[in-house]
């Protein structure tokens, strides 16, 4: 059972006013009583209705839930952070490793500002009635003047069990001469060692002035420095500038030159009885100083001070719990006081650079606190991994970069050796349209010379037939410009384009001039050619001389499908159409014998053909061209037989606006 008061409570501060004292007292007298009384009612009331086997199960576990009390006595108030900082971790570190429960409670002695033998009895006495039915277990004494009231106070407190303290030298230990029963971590605070710091930073220093206050601590403190300091002063003009007001130190600080070592100890008053808080009085010395200022208190540390030969209170702190773990589980006996591992050189970078001190003239292993990393030093890693990220991004670019050129190359090489082959197929075709455009061209130059011949005689008769001569010079005008128009269409299809020209030209134009190339070939092989056009304008965008050769690769195919046919029963068709208002139509028929089903998607490939000299390139050339504009070709059989090419281009956009 768990029993809380309100008014109980385990803290003095040394504020609280005489009312606030006697509440407290009175509470801390009931409380015990109160609790007993309950505790004794609770246990009659379960036993008169559990059966043994169960009270002896509660028994047990009353038992286990029994805390141990532990006893913390602070020699100062919470302004002072090093003992609390010890205490609070030897707190923490107790509760983590011990199995056991424990009830800690924390004393605050005060002694920096209540000071004297009477107040020291009112607080033992007020601390013996306080804790008069606690069971407690251990005290931890958090400096020599925690330790030394605890052992000098020790009969009137009660206080028959051990002791373990922190923060005391061997010689404060030594003057209280403690029972065996008061063991702890011993800290030196070698001003030596703090010394060897500043004599590596500064070593052209010639002087050591150290700083403290006036209180009993304080003073303590000098003796101690005189003490450790005195092989030094063959070497060091050294003063001791202690118990002067602040303000009067201040001033003396400010005029110290720079080559000066300054060793602050601690200030809880000045000269004047006016009470500081060591941190703070750090703060304003540092600030003040004209020279390096050094200290043995890690709590100082960051306040302005260069640094020194330090102990860390946090590490004590471990230590004391180890210590009192131990003896709470019963592990070891008391064993006696051993020095403390946690000392070791501590400095603060901001006032190395403040005072432009070369950091490797530190001892080795000093620990450096406080450093100002610079953006390299504080996110290399993520640098690195960015420039990684950014140099593999660089080099993929790089790559995409070099190859996209190189397929723009193979592409202007492909596009060539396209060019080249649509220009040998042209030729080929043109190769076997010569003949029929040979015997095309024989009519109108054959009806030309006729009509020269006719024009002679008529000019020769008395008189001349002026008016019979002016018909015949307009029939040669036609039948030349039909020659000439056979000769530019020959002309057109032979003709070798470096790259492709795109064009807006009406298809149905295209048509007229390809029937007009066929003709002659289908005149000789006796095919009926025919066209029939849609209505109106087809315009595309292309290059006409490659749409011209489609159409003629087409009706050539065509033709030679009907060469096994009876002379005049061939016939072919070449018509256009506008589909889905937005694409061109081109279709070539022929009734010749058609295409075997299964090779309807074949007849596109390269180098396919069923021809005995073919090459399997003009259906391959068409396809190419087709698709090269946009359009899609294929072919397919007539119901009544023969084959049919189709192909769609899309319709210009610019010509249908």
């Amino acid at each position: 059972m768990v029993c809380v008061l309100p008014l109980a409570n385990d803290r003095m501060d040394g504020e609280f006013d005489y009312a606030d004292r006697f509440g407290r007292r009175i509470a801390a007298q009931l409380a015990p009583i109160v609790c007993r009384t309950l505790r004794q009612l609770t246990l009659f009331a379960l036993m008169s209705w559990l059966p043994l086997e169960a009270l002896s199960g509660l028994g047990q576990a009353h038992a286990q839930q029994n805390p141990q009390g532990v006893l913390v006595l602070y020699p100062y108030n919470t302004s002072v952070p090093a003992n609390v900082l010890a205490g609070e971790t030897a707190k923490k570190r107790l509760t983590e490793r011990s199995q056991k429960a424990l009830e800690f409670y924390t004393e605050f002695l005060d002694f920096s500002r209540f000071v004297g033998a009477q107040h020291e009895l009112r607080t033992a006495q007020h601390l013996a009635e306080k804790y008069r039915d606690q069971k407690l277990t251990v005290v931890l004494a958090m400096g020599p003047q925690a330790l030394r009231f605890a052992t000098q106070n020790k009969h009137a407190l009660g206080l028959e069990l051990p002791i373990i303290f922190c923060c005391t030298s061997r010689t404060r230990l030594a003057a209280m001469k403690p029972d065996t029963n008061v063991t702890g971590i011993i800290s030196e605070f070698d001003l030596t060692k703090t010394l060897a710091v500043a004599k590596r930073l500064q070593p052209d220093a010639r002087r050591i002035v150290v700083v403290s206050g006036a209180s009993a601590f304080d003073r303590q403190w000098i003796e101690i420095a005189r003490r450790q300091l005195a092989a030094y002063e063959q070497e060091y003009d050294t003063t001791y500038l202690n118990g002067l007001p602040q303000d009067e130190l201040i001033g003396k600080l400010k005029l110290l030159p720079r080559n000066t070592i300054v060793i602050l100890l601690t200030i809880f008053a000045d000269g004047t009885g006016r009470a500081f808080i060591p941190t703070e009085a750090a703060r304003d010395i540092a600030s003040a100083s004209s020279a390096p200022v050094y200290s043995p208190y890690e709590s100082q540390l960051g306040s302005g001070v260069v640094g020194g030969h330090m102990d860390s209170f946090e590490w004590i702190g471990n230590e004391v719990a180890d210590l009192a773990y131990d003896i709470l589980t019963g592990t070891t006996g008391i064993p006696p006081p051993r020095a403390t591992t946690g000392n070791a050189d501590r400095v603060d970078w901001r006032q190395l650079k403040r005072w432009n001190f070369d950091e490797s003239s530190l001892p080795p292993g000093t620990e450096v606190r406080y450093r100002e990393f610079t953006v390299w030093q504080q996110y290399r890693w993520y640098m690195i991994g960015i420039l990684a990220i950014v140099l593999a991004q660089a080099a993929i670019i790089s790559w995409l970069y070099v190859e996209h050129h190189r397929r723009q190359r193979a592409e202007q090489e492909v596009r060539r050796r396209l060019l080249e082959v649509l220009h040998l197929n042209r030729s080929a075709t043109a190769g076997a349209l010569s003949a029929s455009i040979a015997h095309e061209l024989n009519q109108p130059l054959g009806a030309i010379q006729s009509y020269a011949e006719a024009a002679e005689i008529y000019l020769k008769a008395d008189p001349p037939n002026i008016e019979r001569v002016a018909q015949i010079l307009g029939n040669i005008r036609r039948d030349d410009q039909r020659a000439a128009d056979i000769i530019a269409h020959f002309r057109g299809l032979l003709k070798k384009t470096e790259a492709v020209e795109l064009q807006e030209f009406d298809i149905n134009d295209l048509v007229r001039n390809a029937i007009d190339i066929l003709d002659p070939e289908a005149a000789k092989r006796g095919v009926t050619l025919s066209t029939h056009q849609a209505d109106g304008n087809l315009p595309v965008r292309a290059d006409e001389v490659h749409l011209q050769q489609v159409i003629l690769n087409l009706a050539m195919n065509g033709m030679d499908a009907m060469q096994n046919c009876v002379s005049g029963a061939g016939k072919m068709s070449i018509q256009t159409a506008l589909v889905r208002e937005s694409e061109v139509e081109v279709r070539v028929t022929d009734s010749g014998t058609g295409i075997p089903t299964d090779k309807l998607s074949e007849v596109f490939d390269t180098f396919y053909t069923t021809k005995r000299q073919g090459t399997g390139l003009g259906l391959s050339i068409a396809r190419t061209i087709v698709e090269t504009y946009g359009g899609k070709i294929w072919a397919e059989n007539r119901p009544g037989g023969g084959a049919a090419f189709r192909f769609t281009l899309p319709l210009s956009k610019g010509l249908m606006a």
